[in-house]
């Protein structure tokens, strides 16, 4: 699971919205769901449990959930697109709170779909507990536009300072009121801390700087844009080879003879996306025999027993 990635266009990495820390995650929760043949109205079961599980936390409140999904359901995102066009909508159409399960059924909103299924060259992959386990709203998004450059050949990249604050929400597009306007705060209040959270305890680790525009006369010159550095290391593919055998044998109980059948058959993000959808289902209860499901959804023949 620690693999598990989300992909989505780098319009919407790049677009501008405001969204609470849980609000985020349940949102990443549905959108490492999404399949390309999903039906348009798909309903994507988001479990409390299963998200405490991957934020290490023993207990969530399913109502502080509840609150945070009636919020995103208002959320609007802006983003220009590669054509040039300006585009805003909404990011979930409906929900439905399943009454003693502690899941929420989420359905995704249709013109915020193909952010996420209709991917060209510009796409951002992004791991799912990396993601989650960013306790800032800022320190995620920030991780999502690092997630921009993680892979490329020069992962220096600039941002202007008024660009990067209403990405991030902290510039008001219709009143213009900055919530960060000096520099030492929001430096301190966001970049700050997004670096604290995010170096060393993500896939990625990064440094900033800011570069100083001219000013008249006497004073500071103030801090126009920030250049970033990203650090990353693509894990060799031996290594998730091993990693993803430990997991089929030890935590999904098939035998070595299947978990090597699997790896030979499948890519290791479909693997990936198969064990989370297995490990939500055992989180919420819904499977009894682990290896015997898992060896059913992969198409092994003969199910184990345990």
């Amino acid at each position: 699971m620690d693999k598990l990635e989300i992909f989505q266009d780098n319009a919407l990495t790049t677009a501008r919205y405001e969204m609470t820390e849980t609000e985020k995650n349940l949102f990443y929760m549905v959108v490492a769901q999404v399949r390309r043949d999903d039906p348009p109205t798909k309903m994507y079961q988001v479990s409390v449990k299963a998200m405490a599980n991957i934020i290490g936390s023993e207990e969530l409140k399913f109502e502080s959930y509840r609150k945070a999904t009636e919020r995103l359901n208002s959320r609007i995102f802006r983003a220009t697109l590669p054509n040039g066009n300006y585009f805003h909508g909404s990011f979930i159409s409906s929900a439905e709170y399943k009454k003693g399960t502690g899941v929420i059924e989420i359905e995704l909103s249709q013109k915020v779909r193909p952010f996420y299924v209709d991917l060209s060259e510009r796409f951002t992959k992004i791991q799912l507990v990396a993601a989650i386990s960013l306790s800032s709203a800022y320190a995620k998004r920030i991780y999502e536009l690092l997630c921009m450059y993680k892979n490329m050949k020069d992962k220096t990249f600039r941002r202007s300072v008024t660009e990067l604050k209403t990405m991030l929400g902290i510039i008001d597009e219709k009143t213009g009121k900055d919530t960060y306007p000096d520099w030492t705060k929001f430096k301190t209040n966001v970049l700050e801390i997004a670096a604290k959270e995010i170096n060393g305890h993500t896939d990625l680790t990064f440094s900033y700087s800011p570069i100083y525009g001219d000013k008249k006369g006497r004073g500071r010159k103030p801090v126009v844009e920030i250049e970033f550095e990203v650090f990353y290391q693509v894990q060799p593919e031996p290594v998730q080879t091993n990693s993803l055998r430990e997991r089929l044998l030890n935590q999904f109980r098939l035998r070595p003879d299947q978990a090597d059948q699997v790896l030979a058959v499948h890519s290791a993000e479909v693997i990936n996306r198969q064990l989370y959808d297995i490990q939500t289902k055992v989180a919420d209860g819904k499977i009894k025999n682990i290896g015997s499901y898992t060896a059913k959804v992969f198409d092994l023949g003969k199910e184990l027993t345990d």
